[in-house]
């Protein structure tokens, strides 16, 4: 009886002292996350983060912007406000089809670079035509701010470079015949960081680059300058 007792107030002794240490740890845990939570406040982390995520989104969206516009067969643009720091989504509908016309006529005895070049370099398309929310998403066509501290430095293509200084607004667009406009954005994160997003206009595909990087439209292949 005496070893049964001695044996039951061990038992008890121990489960008193495995709820106080996980008390403990739990108390640690806490602490420690208190601390990293300042930590990244004053480092900047948590800044570096959301610039990261925003950029990733914002190529994943080039990217998709490529497929729907063949999808939905029709002319896709992604218009930034280069000094407010946002974009916006918009489909391109012509009013009449007197472009259509114009391009067919191109298309007849030239081949299809060449077509999606007449398209994209063509003065009229995005003016004088009507640009609407794009009908399977028009959530997108709502702007969508860049975070605090990020901004746009240029933005270059086929018809050349935009910036800040220069020009209130500039634009991708995005072809229902599967070829996007070459593009080139550069950013500025709030950390001070440069970081470049070029747009593969046979894929639609992005390259991120974290360092300024500059490239130029040289028929066909992209070229560093």
């Amino acid at each position: 009886m005496s070893r049964l007792g001695f044996a039951q107030k061990t038992s008890r002794r121990f489960s008193s002292s495995s709820a106080f240490t996980l008390i403990e740890l739990v108390v640690v845990i806490i602490i420690i996350g208190l601390v990293f939570g300042v930590v990244g406040l004053r480092s900047g982390s948590f800044d570096f983060w959301k610039d990261e995520g925003f950029v990733r989104r914002l190529s994943e969206t080039i990217t998709f912007l490529h497929h729907q516009a063949v999808v939905d067969q029709a002319y896709y643009r992604m218009d930034f406000d280069l000094r407010k720091n946002t974009y916006r989504v918009r489909v391109v509908r012509p009013e009449d089809h007197e472009d259509d016309e114009k391009l067919s006529a191109i298309a007849s005895d030239a081949g299809y670079l060449s077509l999606e070049l007449a398209a994209f370099l063509n003065p009229s398309l995005g003016r004088g035509q009507t640009l609407i929310p794009p009908p399977s998403l028009p959530s997108l066509a709502e702007a969508q701010e860049f975070p605090s501290g990020m901004h746009i430095e240029d933005l270059r293509t086929m018809r050349g470079r935009s910036t800040p200084a220069q020009d209130e607004s500039g634009y991708i667009v995005f072809s229902p015949r599967g070829f996007s406009e070459f593009a080139v954005l550069h950013l500025r994160l709030s950390t001070g960081q440069p970081v470049t997003i070029l747009v593969n206009p046979f894929t639609g595909l992005t390259e991120i680059y974290r360092e300024y990087k500059d490239f130029e439209w040289t028929y066909g292949r992209n070229k560093k300058t």
